[in-house]
Formats: C-alpha cells, structure tokens, sequence
C-alpha cells in the first residue's frame, strides 16, 4: 500500500476510531442519564427541595406571554428549527444554513404549584417534530408538512425543493417531565432590620469613595453625625423595601445544574423518557461494535 491508497486507508481508520470514541460515549450518556430519570424520585413544586429535582406536569406559557415557533408561527412554549440546503440538483447531501433554540422561559404545572422552566442548556425531547421541503431560504407561509410518518416525509420529498425545514416544538398543555437544578427566589423575611442595616452600612465602609460621593454634602473628606444619620437612614430604607419584596411568594425555578448534571426536559412521563433513552444507549452499543470491529479488520489487513 503506498502514495494515496495509504492516506485514505489511515483516514478512513481514524474515521472509524472517531466513531467507535462516539459510540462508546453517546452510549455511556444515554445509559447514566437513564439511571439519572430512574433513580430520582418524583417532587411536588409545593413542596420540594432546593436542590437536583423532578418534576412531572403540564407545559403552560407564561401569562401575557406567547411564544410562537418561527417557521410555522404555531403558539408553543418551547421550539427548536433547522433550515438545510441541498447540496446541488442530485445531491443527497444537506448543509444548515440556520437554526435557532427558544430560550423563552415558560411553566409546568403540577398541580399543587408552578415552576418557571429556564430551557436554555436542557436536552429536550419533543413530542411534536415537523419536516418540509420548499423552494426557498425561508417557508413561504404557514405550512405544515401534508401527511405524517414517513408517507408525510416522502411526499414532501418527492414534491422535492432545495431547502428542507425542520421544526420541533414542546405544546401548551401537553405533558413535560423535567429534572434539573431547583431553587426558590424570594419569601424570605428581614427578621432582624437593625441588624440587616448595621451590616448594609459595614458593607457600604469598604468603599469610602461611594460612601462619601453620596453622603459627604460639604465636600470636606468626612462625614460628620448629621451626614451619618443620612446615610442610616438611606439604609434603613432599602433594609425595608428588601423586606417588603421578600414577604412577596417566592419564584421557583428549574435551570441547568452547574454541576454538570443532565438537565433534561421531556413531552412524556418518565417511564416513555427512559425507554427512549435505553434506546438511545443500545444504538450507541450497536455503534460502537460495528465501528470497533471495523477498524479492528482494518487494522489486520496491514
């Protein structure tokens, strides 16, 4: 084997090697993720824990709120695209000109309270995933693909166009399961204002330039008692507006952990999300044998 039969045999052998890396790794992630969904028990929003939750209950859009899909403009709470380009007449290949992730924050509803979703670094599974063909770099319209399945697929294909549409989409009121970081913001009572504005005033010492540039009225460098009295009494005013918004119910959360842990969001219940992901694992099984065992009949041809 010699000039360029060589390099391609060692391109296609690190290709190989790549994909079999992949496959081990997309299998591995499926499965833990898989334990994660398993292992972690189902918590009620009024009840739950700051901390690594799960939450089953319906999608809903925040109030005064909608969030439309961009290609379709179908009302949703959460919606991924993709717009791809075929690359000639003949070509089976297709290249992604844009695409777009809503970063919209919406709600689940469990029934005993709500939780605003941030989607922004969740792996979401949707239930609703539409795919056209047309003519241009943008559908003209709102169109959604005639059919479903795979006869709805190969209608459009057929119909052909060089710009294919992808669409995903998460519904109002449809189920969603979520795992993530939960935390609570707000409710929390001033309990001790003398003491909260004893300390706001210690924190305001360490930067004697702003001190002074707010309380120093006479310009002279120090503040005398009638300047000190101001600036309690500064402090003791946003010691109580503080109180008065944290005695506001509190907002919960579920976000990406920054730990690294899955953030996961999901149109089904949890047993559906974790066969999906069993599935998920034994592809990435099949993968990796296949790719392994390439490469190792590669590698004994030398």
């Amino acid at each position: 084997m010699h000039g360029p039969d060589r390099v391609k045999f060692w391109l296609l052998a690190a290709a190989l090697a790549a994909a079999t890396v992949y496959s081990f790794y997309y299998c591995f992630l499926s499965w833990r993720r898989n334990r994660v969904v398993g292992d972690t028990p189902t918590s009620r929003v009024r009840s739950a824990a700051q901390g690594y939750v799960e939450f089953t209950g319906r999608g809903l859009m925040t109030p005064n709120k909608e969030n439309k899909a961009p290609l379709t403009g179908i009302p949703c709470t959460w919606w991924r695209y993709k717009i791809e380009e075929r690359g000639g007449r003949r070509s089976r290949s297709w290249t992604a000109v844009q695409s777009g992730t809503s970063e919209e924050p919406f709600l689940l509803d469990d029934g005993t309270g709500q939780c605003l979703i941030d989607p922004r670094g969740a792996e979401v599974f949707p239930n609703t995933n539409d795919v056209w063909y047309g003519s241009s770099d943008w559908p003209d319209g709102v169109r959604i693909p005639s059919g479903g399945g795979v006869l709805g697929w190969c209608l459009d294909a057929v119909a052909t166009g060089n710009y294919r549409y992808t669409e995903h989409r998460l519904e109002p009121h449809e189920r969603l399961y979520a795992i993530g970081s939960f935390r609570s913001l707000g409710g929390v009572s001033v309990e001790s204002p003398d003491r909260a504005v004893a300390e706001l005033l210690h924190d305001w010492k360490h930067d004697q330039a702003s001190l002074l540039a707010r309380f120093d009225t006479d310009h002279d460098g120090v503040l005398s008692a009638v300047e000190w009295d101001r600036a309690r009494a500064a402090a003791r005013e946003q010691v109580v507006a503080a109180g008065a918004a944290a005695e506001a119910p509190g907002l919960n959360v579920l976000s990406k952990p920054e730990d690294g842990r899955a953030f996961l969001l999901a149109a089904s219940d949890e047993q559906t999300l974790a066969r999906r992901l069993r599935r998920q694992a034994a592809a990435g099984v099949v993968g990796f044998i296949a790719s392994a065992s390439a490469l190792t009949w590669m590698l004994t041809r030398l």
